[in-house]
């Protein structure tokens, strides 16, 4: 389904975020990292699974770090790996889901998925799989860092209907997002319609439905320690320097992996 629902996205993925601070945001996750490993940057092997683009696998790369990315849409690993190849990275791309991202058969000091992609694992058996995966991949002492939709801000902030606007070279890209929540579910449906237009004609309209689950914080607690993982620090994303508060929308947990409960 995720499949299908990024190939057109993803084609205009890259100029809808296009102020997004990629590079910010990978001096972010560096910071995490040093918090936990000890290790020279280019001894320190990460795989940024959901890796979209590759936007956060290049800058980590440029970093000095060991990197691979995988992500389950063929469309945005293309793009990634076209991208990492005009920077003259030694980025290895691979097209799995969380699900069979197993099939990778390597170890990591760090796995890593932003952009809170775990919020697609919309139920427990997906979610359980996924960590099972992510501690297979782990080296020893690994991390699993990952943010996430902080449902109390979810349920007092979210947006029914959002609009944007972006032009990509000629092309102009609108993008109207429709949000319906289920509160009981932990639900947000979100609706996106694009329309491309060139020289003020419509060239191309499509749309994508996408499921996704926010989490609040112990509940996700709960669920890592029922799958062998333990909270080893948590923060709001893009700051490290304070507690979680019901306000912060995306909320950064580093999750260790425990020793298996007999």
């Amino acid at each position: 389904m995720a499949n299908k629902i990024f190939s057109k996205y993803a084609s205009c993925y890259d100029a809808l975020y296009r102020e997004k601070d990629y590079s910010l945001e990978a001096a972010f996750v560096a910071k995490l990292i040093s918090k936990k490993i000890r290790k020279k940057r280019s001894d320190i092997f990460i795989l940024d699974l959901a890796c979209g683009t590759g936007r956060h696998a290049i800058e980590l790369a440029k970093l000095g770090y060991s990197v691979d990315g995988s992500d389950i849409s063929r469309e945005m690993i293309r793009v990634a790996r076209q991208k990492a190849k005009k920077e003259d990275l030694d980025i290895t791309f691979y097209n799995h889901a969380f699900e069979e991202a197993d099939r990778i058969g390597k170890k990591y000091d760090v796995v890593l998925s932003l952009f809170a992609a775990i919020d697609y694992l919309t139920d427990y058996t997906r979610l359980s799989l996924c960590l099972k995966n992510i501690r297979a991949l782990l080296k020893n002492n690994g991390l699993f860092i990952f943010d996430f939709w902080n449902g109390f801000a979810v349920l007092e902030g979210y947006s029914a209907r959002r609009i944007k606007m972006v032009k990509e070279g000629d092309c102009d890209i609108t993008r109207v997002s429709n949000i319906t929540l289920d509160r009981t579910a932990q639900m947000a449906k979100v609706k996106f319609n694009f329309t491309l237009k060139k020289d003020n004609k419509i060239i191309d309209k499509f749309s994508e439905e996408h499921d996704v689950r926010y989490f609040f914080p112990q509940e996700m607690a709960d669920y890592l320690l029922a799958n062998n993982f333990k909270v080893g620090f948590r923060c709001p994303f893009m700051n490290s320097g304070r507690e979680i508060r019901y306000s912060d929308w995306n909320v950064v947990y580093i999750a260790q992996p425990v020793r298996a409960r007999i």
